[in-house]
């Protein structure tokens, strides 16, 4: 381990009306310096008219989401065409794991999932978000750029999680072109966890939504379904399980397994193939007992023998790790490396209020073989 570096991770509560939701945030960073710079970066990028199609491909899939942000840019006095959140159509996702494990696989017959989301400490919100507009489901999951989500799970017991899929993923890789035009996975996420209650919703409208990347998702609800989506622009494969699955789990990495979806895309890092392996081989000895125990001591060991991963600087450090059990609506969270930093739990019942966490990011630096390629 070279160093550690602290940062702050915050949790925040956000409610009232979409107009409001975005006055909030717009006021608790109002006075950081150069930020407002950056949030306006988006001047000048796009013409009236292509800025017109964005603002109704939202209205049409994200209702509410324009709202949020008018309220976010006019505190901030920045027009909303100006917004940075419409602009970063071209950033690289996370690095991520996640899984889900159905009442037949679990110790006490409840959903659980796990996710761990592996990026820079220096390029993310570092926000969890308990979120409550008024017309939408409540729901908590971290932020990007403000206004979408990286995973999340909602009031109905609807979970959504995220890794990127499909494509070379190297130490300090820029940013790539779009598939095609569409939103990117964090409209999509917050899109799903707004308006859907069930795995069949939540396929349905992300079938709809036009994406201009490659997200792979899980996504599960409490009566005990759940589905891999994978996507590649305009081609999303689905693999779904239910209480007749004999596994009873299914999960993710960084490349597709869906035949359809591979026969599109099959590149393999090896760090992506050590993890997928890795979680299958975990979830199978410990069926059909998993617990949660079974799926933190999987986020909480350092990589290869764990999937917690300390490569800040090359976009692979682990920015916190999540534990859920979507039949008791509850969420794990350690913020940062689970090697050295704590669990915390939160629910959407209780009234839990914002705070500020101090966390600790060990930094090191990953072996040249980390990043080969396999296919």
């Amino acid at each position: 381990m070279n160093h550690v570096k602290q940062a702050t991770f915050n949790h925040v509560v956000l409610e009232g009306t979409s107009y409001e939701v975005g006055q909030q945030q717009a006021h608790a960073i109002k006075e950081i310096p150069g930020f407002v710079q950056f949030l306006r970066s988006g001047e000048g990028k796009f013409s009236p008219e292509v800025f017109a199609q964005i603002t109704s491909l939202y209205d049409r899939y994200s209702p509410g989401i324009n709202e949020e942000i008018q309220g976010f840019a006019e505190v901030l006095e920045i027009p909303a065409s100006h917004m940075a959140y419409f602009t970063f159509s071209y950033l690289q996702s996370g690095h991520c794991s996640h899984l889900v494990a159905l009442p037949q696989a679990t110790d006490n017959n409840h959903v659980l999932a796990g996710r761990s989301y592996e990026f820079s400490e220096t390029v993310d919100d570092l926000r969890l978000c308990t979120t409550r507009v008024k017309g939408r489901y409540a729901h908590i999951g971290c932020s990007t750029l403000f206004f979408g989500r990286t995973e999340g799970m909602n009031e109905q017991g609807l979970l959504v999680t995220l890794s990127a899929g499909g494509f070379p993923v190297g130490a300090g890789e820029g940013m790539r072109p779009p598939l095609q035009d569409g939103v990117q996975f964090w409209a999509v996420i917050r899109a799903v966890l707004d308006q859907c209650q069930t795995v069949d919703e939540a396929i349905d409208l992300i079938r709809e939504i036009p994406a201009c990347g490659n997200p792979i998702m899980l996504v599960a609800d409490k009566s005990g379904q759940a589905a891999l989506i994978e996507v590649f622009g305009a081609d999303k494969g689905v693999r779904r399980i239910d209480a007749t699955s004999p596994e009873g789990y299914i999960y993710a990495t960084n490349h597709f397994v869906i035949p359809e979806m591979r026969a599109l895309n099959n590149q393999m890092g090896r760090h992506s193939d050590t993890r997928h392996k890795l979680i299958g081989d975990k979830l199978s000895a410990a069926a059909p007992h998993i617990d949660r125990d079974t799926i933190k001591q999987l986020l909480s060991v350092h990589y290869p023998a764990g999937l917690c991963a300390h490569y800040y600087e090359q976009f692979f450090g682990n920015l916190y790790s999540m534990v859920f059990d979507l039949t008791a609506g509850q969420l794990e969270i350690c913020f940062g490396s689970p090697v050295v930093n704590e669990w915390h739990t939160f629910d959407l019942e209780s009234e839990h209020q914002p705070q500020a966490y101090t966390i600790q990011f060990p930094q090191e630096h990953a072996d040249p073989k980390f990043w080969e390629w396999l296919t």
